[in-house]
């Protein structure tokens, strides 16, 4: 409520399109009021109401699956660009450091909620960090305006309200300023994660980089790691992990492929001295047997092939093109140029740097015997190129809308 007054108050100055999102979980006997509360005090200001109903179970890890479902509820809905703002405060800051302290949490865990993060196309906001809980019901009392105390908050069998009704208020007693202690631990541990990424440079993976050069030593391959994570939205796998997964990676030999889980639908790994971000809901599932396409297509067409994962679109220049496309492709021979010698899938993927996992997942496009292209690789010589024909692979997971990421 006190984040709705401070956007209205903003949205005078500056307009601009405001969604409230309402979750209801599906769980609580005064949801229907909650719902009705916020839906009144939304079209009370002008703006347009979201209502997601959850319809969740109570039971084991009930806040994270709640969470999970909250979050991936307003994500649907996410443009690009989009600004997504919830109302975390500095009490919740400190909570959550207790709890990452209580799970063996490293620097990055302890650098604590983020201010800003990646939040599928968009971006995600938390303006009010710095206040803590107390101030913004004193707003709430200055406006005159309603709130909801959900009566789970007072449950101490979650390990957050304990914290925060019994933990904290006994740490309190014998540390009078052990909430801005930990506050300033946090900030250290910021610092120490912001001159990480100074030290990886070029090599610190970000959002929209799906592979970075391995780093030069141990250390800086576990923060790359992290990064990769952070990026994603997601948490590091344990010290432990992430550990095993370096002494992989500085050890293992050249034919291995080193591999860190990050969730189930997830992964990170090395191959050919690069770490790759690997999303399987993305990549789908590799092909069982080969699609084989034979296309002619006219001057100035544009052609949509459908694979089982994902849409290649073929677009043709001033000249008519006999391409052949190979799906999921076996047992085959190809040459890189005309008079190039003819090379087996394993050494042209190799001298590509297509990745294994790529290999039976992406298209490769042929004329002839020669390879021009496989997924988003251009293998044609930039000098000699005789073709105008363009391409773009972009994979489209099952039940989920169209996701670009050639």
């Amino acid at each position: 409520m006190a984040l709705l007054a401070l956007v209205a108050d903003f949205s005078k100055m500056v307009r601009r399109e405001v969604i409230i999102h309402h979750c209801d979980h599906g769980v609580a006997a005064e949801a229907g009021d909650w719902l009705q509360l916020v839906k009144t005090e939304t079209e009370r200001r002008g703006f347009v109401f979201r209502v997601h109903h959850l319809n969740l179970e109570s039971g084991p890890e009930f806040e994270a699956r709640a969470r999970s479902a909250r979050y991936d509820a307003v994500m649907s809905e996410v443009g690009q660009g989009d600004v997504v703002m919830t109302a975390h405060h500095r009490d919740d800051q400190v909570e959550t450091l207790l709890i990452r302290l209580s799970h063996g949490s490293g620097l990055m865990g302890l650098a604590g909620i983020p201010v800003t993060r990646p939040f599928g196309l968009g971006i995600l906001i938390r303006p009010l960090l710095l206040l803590s809980r107390q101030q913004l019901k004193q707003v709430l009392l200055a406006r005159n305006l309603k709130h909801v105390v959900d009566p789970s908050n007072q449950d101490p069998s979650h390990l957050r309200n304990y914290i925060r009704l019994q933990f904290l208020p006994a740490l309190s007693r014998v540390a009078p300023t052990v909430r801005d202690q930990l506050l300033q631990l946090s900030k250290v541990a910021m610092e120490r994660v912001f001159r990480a990424g100074e030290m990886l440079g070029e090599h610190m993976p970000v959002i929209g980089i799906d592979s970075v050069v391995v780093a030069s030593t141990p250390s800086l391959i576990a923060w790359q790691v992290r990064f990769f994570a952070q990026a994603h939205g997601r948490y590091a796998p344990s010290t432990q992990q992430i550990s095993e997964f370096v002494r992989q990676c500085v050890d293992a030999a050249n034919d291995r492929l080193p591999e860190v889980l990050i969730c189930k639908d997830a992964a990170i790994r090395n191959w050919a001295n690069r770490l790759y971000w690997v999303d399987f809901k993305i990549l789908g599932e590799e092909a069982e047997s080969e699609i084989t396409r034979m296309e002619k297509i006219d001057p100035n067409q544009l052609r949509e092939l459908r694979f089982p994962n994902g849409v290649l679109s073929l677009r043709t220049g001033a000249a008519s093109e006999n391409v052949a496309v190979f799906w999921g492709v076996k047992g085959r021979s190809f040459r890189l140029g005309r008079k190039r010698p003819m090379q087996s899938l394993k050494q042209l993927a190799q001298t590509l740097g297509l990745p294994p996992w790529l290999r039976q997942r992406t298209p490769l496009i042929a004329i002839s015997d020669q390879i021009i292209g496989w997924g988003a690789i251009d293998c044609r010589d930039d000098g000699l190129i005789p073709h105008s024909l363009q391409w773009q692979w972009r994979f489209v997971p099952r039940n989920t809308t169209d996701s670009n990421v050639s």
